[in-house]
């Protein structure tokens, strides 16, 4: 089929579940809908479609997005990690103990850490804390012994497995936050966007199932 302006997708992604997740199953995409052109962009937080000249968002918040449909995708579960050298240096064998060393925090998430903490029902003030903006960033100074940051655990998967992150203290919790496909009203009839969450929705079901396996 001929590309035409009518098939093309610009979409909104999240950075970090946009590089870990997402593209990497693109190709996928691509190889079931040659005749869709794919535009992407890098947003955080709501934003004015008509004006981006977007048709589509991956958004991780709530479903509250004005004149748009929202499509729950997934939830995500975080939980403390930190790297072997520095657990090492600082055993943890309480949840309490984690409140006295250095906390690594989102900017993103300013209440991540409290929400960990009071779902064990904790109530922890004033802990040492260093703030990132990007996700990246959180990464890459936990992997050099920061301290402990609160990560969501599907997206740190390659760190785990490579033995460069380990989990500082076995209790997971549900991020208040959880991923959705937005679309504003005027375009949720286009068809690359029916085709993307149609596509979308069963990559997630797909990456659900095997990690329930």
């Amino acid at each position: 089929m001929t590309k035409t302006h009518g098939n093309t997708l610009n979409l909104a992604m999240l950075p970090t579940f946009g590089t870990r997740w997402l593209l990497p199953r693109i190709p996928k995409f691509v190889a079931d809908h040659p005749e869709i052109t794919l535009n992407f962009a890098t947003r955080i937080g709501q934003f004015d479609f008509e004006k981006e000249g977007l048709d589509m968002a991956i958004h991780i918040g709530q479903p509250d997005w004005p004149a748009a449909e929202s499509t729950f995708l997934m939830d995500e579960m975080v939980a403390p990690v930190c790297s072997p050298s520095f657990l090492a240096q600082h055993p943890i064998s309480r949840a309490q103990d984690i409140s006295t060393l250095p906390l690594l925090h989102m900017a993103s998430r300013p209440g991540a850490w409290d929400h960990w903490f009071q779902s064990l029902g904790l109530a922890v003030q004033n802990a040492p804390a260093m703030r990132f903006e990007q996700f990246s960033s959180v990464a890459q100074g936990c992997i050099a012994g920061l301290g402990v940051a609160l990560m969501p655990l599907f997206l740190i998967d390659i760190e785990l497995k490579a033995g460069q992150l380990v989990a500082a203290f076995d209790h997971q919790v549900k991020s208040p936050s959880s991923y959705y496909a937005v679309a504003p009203l005027s375009r949720i009839n286009h068809a690359p966007v029916v085709l993307f969450r149609q596509w979308l929705l069963a990559e997630v079901e797909g990456f659900r199932a095997d990690n329930e396996r």
